[in-house]
């Protein structure tokens, strides 16, 4: 696949894949606000606790969805690991600063899982258990979010060690920096730092 314009569209279409922010529209349709609740973010952890488990966890799925339909069907087709990543940069990039809710965005971590499936499927799917374990004793976005990382990069490196698939780890890692720079900067200031 080499057309520039599949590219161009994918990425642009990725990054309206990030900024349609389903904890906006789920609370939304609730008639809930969800920017005056808790810590003000639309993600997992803050639906969970203000609106509700169940909503919680129907946010968290759909997150990652977003982060799988950007990056696992480049990954299907066998495209470079390099456009992958820029599905993946433009994607949060949507979650950060959404063109539907006025540049005002959430931290992306959940939608930043899915993307592994593109980058590292196989790490992935061996972190991903590991991580829901984590949060069933914990409940804590944040810690089992971390340990789904650290876990996948692990596992991915040691998987995709051999050519270039190592550098998946290397992208995932990079959006990872990116999520938790998001996430100190938005919550930095707040009162409500339970994310």
């Amino acid at each position: 696949m080499d057309s520039i314009w599949f590219y161009t569209v994918w990425t642009i279409g990725s990054y309206l894949v990030g900024s349609a922010l389903v904890g906006d529209l789920v609370c939304r349709a609730k008639g809930i606000d969800i920017r005056k609740l808790g810590t003000g973010n639309p993600g997992t952890a803050n639906i969970w606790r203000q609106v509700g488990p169940k909503y919680g966890i129907l946010v968290f799925v759909l997150d990652i969805l977003k982060g799988v339909i950007v990056t696992l069907p480049l990954r299907l087709l066998d495209i470079e690991l390099e456009w992958i990543a820029i599905s993946m940069f433009c994607m949060l990039i949507g979650q950060f600063f959404p063109i539907f809710f006025r540049f005002k965005g959430n931290t992306g971590m959940a939608a930043l899982f899915g993307t592994a499936a593109g980058l590292i499927p196989l790490g992935a799917a061996l972190a991903a258990p590991i991580a829901i374990v984590k949060f069933g004793i914990t409940k804590n976005v944040g810690w089992s979010g971390g340990v789904f990382f650290a876990v996948s990069w692990v596992a991915g490196g040691l998987i995709y060690m051999n050519e270039w698939g190592w550098l998946g780890v290397v992208y995932l890692m990079a959006g990872s920096a990116l999520v938790f720079i998001k996430q100190y900067s938005q919550y930095k200031n707040s009162p409500n730092k339970k994310e």
